[in-house]
């Protein structure tokens, strides 16, 4: 009786925002007219800046139950080759007080690491502390918060379908983006070559991975067993969503994890001071999450580079040099063939 009434009321709570969000912006021309398997479609793009290979898509997610963001970087040669499909590279974002989707061409310039790469740079929005996840409290009576299948099934069929992408994809990302990137390799085998993690949680059910997970939902003002459930009724709902856990389910994803130790670093001269201690803080945090990770890696056989560089706190000047460190390596992932069975 306690989870439907809670359920009632974060369903109720979601339909009062949602009917706050204003209408898209009316759709510039070349908005592709496809949707998603589940109906979901692009129903309005902008361009970002006046770039006309920098676009902003509102996305009608039938997953999440409203409006949700993407931003997307076309290939230089995206116009001039109208038969040609591209490979994508997916960023995926951190909890929302780091950034949104904007975040990644707001704190990094990745738009000038994409200008010669001849792949598609997909960055969606992942809600308020939505955890890649397909929330649990929504995931029976109403369809809310699926942002596991926004991500890994709604936006590339999307991209896919209406962009031109040639169903090889990389993903990356920072802090909870991180998280969704192994976790999503995961989950769903196939969607992404690649998986890199910068400072990711990706132990939610180990020591302080249940604390930090319920304390990210909350700061989102939501309630924390909305997502997988009640930690100790739930344990099995948790362990699914759990990378380490699951270690095993990542061979055949080139994988890459990197953190920071917490203590000040080489970027760390500039960061405010009432910012530090909470930059220091969740690194920690995350660096006992990725060196566990890649310990269960290594006792399984499955392969993985780690770049555990020492003093470096939880901000964006590392998450840059971690881009960079990386690219190369997404791309070359991307040049391989397509292989027999994976996502479309």
């Amino acid at each position: 009786m306690r989870t439907t009434s809670r359920r009632l009321r974060a369903v109720a709570s979601l339909a009062a925002v949602a009917c706050l969000l204003p209408a898209p912006a009316r759709a510039e021309s070349g908005v592709p007219d496809v949707r998603a398997d589940d109906g979901s479609h692009v129903v309005a793009q902008t361009t970002v800046d006046g770039d006309p290979r920098t676009l902003d898509l509102t996305v009608r997610s039938v997953g999440v139950g409203s409006y949700a963001m993407v931003r997307l970087i076309l290939p230089s040669r995206w116009a001039a080759e109208p038969d040609r499909k591209w490979p994508a590279v997916y960023l995926l974002a951190g909890e929302t007080r780091l950034q949104d989707y904007r975040g990644w061409t707001a704190n990094t310039d990745i738009r000038k690491l994409a200008d010669d790469s001849g792949v598609l740079v997909v960055m969606p929005g992942s809600g308020s502390a939505g955890f890649f996840s397909d929330w649990w409290n929504y995931g029976k009576d109403v369809v809310l918060n699926q942002w596991e299948t926004f991500t890994a099934v709604e936006i590339p069929q999307l991209i896919d379908r209406g962009y031109r992408g040639d169903g090889r994809r990389v993903a990356a990302g920072l802090s909870l983006g991180g998280y969704g990137a192994v976790e999503l390799a995961a989950r769903r085998p196939g969607v992404f070559r690649f998986a890199g993690s910068f400072s990711g949680n990706l132990n939610p059910t180990g020591p302080y991975g249940e604390l930090l997970t319920s304390a990210i939902v909350a700061s989102a003002r939501q309630d924390p067993e909305a997502l997988w459930g009640d930690r100790r009724r739930e344990a099995s709902r948790w362990d699914a969503h759990d990378p380490l856990v699951n270690a095993d389910r990542l061979r055949g994803t080139e994988l890459y994890l990197s953190t920071g130790n917490g203590l000040p670093g080489p970027f760390d001269g500039k960061l405010p001071v009432d910012v530090l201690p909470g930059a220091m803080l969740l690194e920690f945090l995350c660096a006992g999450q990725t060196t566990a990770m890649a310990d269960r890696l290594n006792r399984l056989g499955v392969p993985v580079r780690t770049d555990f560089y020492g003093p470096g706190t939880h901000h964006w000047a590392y998450w840059q040099d971690q881009l960079h460190k990386t690219w190369p390596r997404m791309l070359s992932a991307l040049s391989a063939p397509v292989k027999t069975g994976e996502a479309s």
